[in-house]
């Protein structure tokens, strides 16, 4: 699996957004621009910008079981006079995207607060990033299952296990493209196990949590004879 993430909000102008536009296509261009706000606008752009610069690299990395994370900045998603197949997607039964003229490729697209992700994969998968996160005892007790309560009451930084936590359950509902289920929000964990699902967490940049969900891939050894 590949992970582009651009984490510099600042950095990204409506000139550098009406840049890209040039270049998308239609479909991308129409959904980009129905976004109200700045942030929204460069979360589309940018995230569609990664999803295909991800594509147009496209390397042995995405056949890898490890996550390999690749760090952008905006001066990197210029696709100007470039002869590409720019990724198109329909969405299926539950709304996750699948690409339509990239066969045999998966992807995934999160955001936050902290930073925009787009991860490629030729297997199944799911992301999820969150930063600090505020929550309630409600929410706690609602979602989480008595031994995930016991880590974020237990913890140092209540809010950033709490995250934590929380992007492993969305990875796992973005894997399977159901769309958060409520009442399957205790057993995350015991379900993804017994789908033969892996689910990775990381802290990158020391910022934001990145969760990973992926097929499990069996390593086959092969046994010689003497």
């Amino acid at each position: 699996m590949v992970v582009y993430y651009l984490s510099d909000f600042e950095s990204v102008t409506q000139k550098h957004i009406d840049q890209m536009l040039v270049w998308m296509p239609q479909q991308q261009q129409e959904l980009v621009r129905s976004m109200k706000t700045l942030q929204r606008q460069r979360e589309q752009a940018v995230a569609y910008a990664m999803l295909s610069l991800a594509l147009y690299e496209k390397d042995n990395n995405i056949y890898s079981p490890d996550i390999v994370l690749r760090h952008i900045h905006i001066e990197q998603l210029n696709f100007d006079n470039r002869d590409f197949a720019f990724p198109l997607w329909e969405l299926k039964e539950h709304g996750k995207p699948f690409l339509t003229n990239h066969d045999g490729i998966e992807f995934n697209i999160s955001h936050c607060s902290k930073a925009i992700v787009t991860a490629i994969s030729t297997d199944i998968i799911g992301i999820d990033v969150e930063g600090r996160r505020r929550f309630s005892e409600s929410v706690l007790q609602r979602a989480f299952n008595e031994k995930e309560q016991y880590l974020v009451k237990k913890s140092d930084e209540p809010e950033l296990e709490f995250a934590r936590i929380w992007t492993r359950k969305e990875a796992w509902f973005k894997y399977t493209g159901t769309g958060i289920l409520l009442d399957h929000l205790k057993t995350t964990e015991y379900e993804a196990y017994n789908a033969g699902c892996i689910i990775e967490t990381l802290w990158v940049n020391d910022s934001f949590w990145l969760s990973t969900a992926e097929k499990r891939r069996l390593i086959v050894k092969k046994h010689h004879n003497h």
